[in-house]
């Protein structure tokens, strides 16, 4: 069955580095500054924006001193945290030492990789039994990786040497594992690729999941200098905006009880749809009910949260979360006014725009009502009214979705 999402993503940081020039120490790969900053901090913000709430740096013994200010930071609603090796361990067995600071399941990710998935739909292809699913690239020039073998049911059964011209599926550099693995874990030091995962796969313990996302790495001076426009580019993406009330929850009347909301068929299904071709997706909500004394502002939080942990199960995720408490008629003083975030106005949408990097060509709001639309037009982007019905199957048939791929 399904595991539960992933609650924490642990990023392996190794000593190995790029002498950038002659007379310049090695640089360890994650802290390389691609597009001016750490090539770490892409990658963190990347696990960030999935909702996963704790970051664990795994870090070389002579690396640590290059990572420790990322020690109890928080980057994007994520806790980070350091812990370094007292001594080379390899990539499996860092994980059998700090298995007391592992979750039940977490993710594992190269520090010098970049692999452009949506991060929980892992954990849709997790089954009882298995202790890791591997992201896998569906095909790859690359001769000097393994390739994955897998039978009919995704069962990873091995790993082979690449043939002259083979283009099968290889290891992405993520994986979610379970905490148990620590126990098949040797003394010593101990590779995942070389050793561990080999030997759990001819037992039947690892599955694939296959995937077409863009893969960059910089493990050679090439490959760094080819990075350095292609990763700001890959974080600038399309967006979907989407009204809460009336397309991905009823409008019962001011819902705002998780135990009394109903989600609106296909909305889920949506989300992840949208996660899965690479959108930012951004709640955008009017919330007069907390202008009309209907409940307090917090509560909005509260069913934020829990509209995130549901659509979570699903393997879906929101990047970001928008509301207006605000109207020109309130009861509660403190709330009246005619706020510019509130639709029709376009606040939200372009606070939204101007935080995140996002690519207009391809953008597009859903909503349910006019005011909705009118927002959308005034920020510029094209707006989708929503009748009702399935979602997931509403936003299938949109031509900007396809326009966009």
């Amino acid at each position: 069955m399904p595991a539960e999402p992933p609650r924490q993503a642990c990023i392996l940081i190794g000593s190995e580095g790029i002498r950038l020039d002659a007379s310049a120490a090695a640089v360890p790969r994650p802290l390389l500054p691609v597009g001016g900053r750490p090539f770490l901090d892409w990658l963190i913000e990347e696990v960030a924006r999935h909702g996963i709430p704790r970051i664990t740096l795994l870090v070389a013994p002579r690396a640590g001193q290059t990572v420790a200010h990322y020690h109890g930071t928080t980057r994007a609603g994520a806790a980070l945290e350091v812990l370094v090796e007292p001594e080379p361990l390899g990539t499996a067995g860092v994980l059998r030492f700090f298995a007391d600071r592992l979750e039940e399941h977490f993710l594992l990710l190269n520090g010098d990789t970049r692999f452009d998935v949506n991060l929980l739909d892992l954990s849709l292809h997790h089954q009882d039994g298995a202790l890791g699913v591997l992201a896998l690239r569906r095909s790859t020039p690359d001769a000097r990786s393994s390739v994955v073998e897998m039978d009919a049911t995704c069962r990873v059964t091995g790993f082979a040497p690449r043939a002259e011209g083979q283009q099968g599926p290889n290891h992405g550099g993520i994986c979610l594992l379970d905490r148990r693995i620590a126990q098949e874990i040797g003394a010593g030091r101990v590779s995942l690729t070389a050793g561990l995962f080999p030997r759990l796969a001819a037992r039947g313990g690892l599955r694939g999941a296959l995937y077409d996302g863009a893969f960059l790495e910089i493990g050679s001076p090439e490959a760094y200098a080819a990075v350095q426009q292609r990763i700001p580019e890959m974080a600038r993406r399309p967006a979907a905006f989407l009204d809460r009330d009336g397309v991905l929850i009823e409008d019962t009347g001011w819902p705002h009880k998780p135990e009394e909301a109903r989600w609106i068929p296909g909305a889920a299904q949506a989300v992840k749809a949208l996660n899965d071709r690479g959108y930012f997706v951004f709640i955008v909500t009017n919330q007069a009910g907390v202008a009309r004394g209907f409940y307090p502002e917090a509560q909005v939080g509260v069913m934020h949260r829990w509209m995130a942990a549901e659509l979570a199960r699903a393997g879906a995720h929101v990047d970001a979360f928008e509301y207006c408490p605000h109207h020109p008629d309130a009861t509660v003083p403190a709330f009246r006014r005619d706020c510019h975030r509130r639709k029709p106005s376009p606040g939200m949408i372009r606070d939204l725009l101007a935080v995140w990097p996002v690519r207009i060509e391809g953008s597009f709001l859903i909503g349910d009502r006019e005011t909705d639309l009118a927002a959308a037009a005034a920020a510029g982007i094209p707006g989708h009214l929503f009748p009702g019905g399935d979602l997931a199957a509403f936003l299938a048939r949109l031509p900007a979705l396809h326009a966009a791929s």
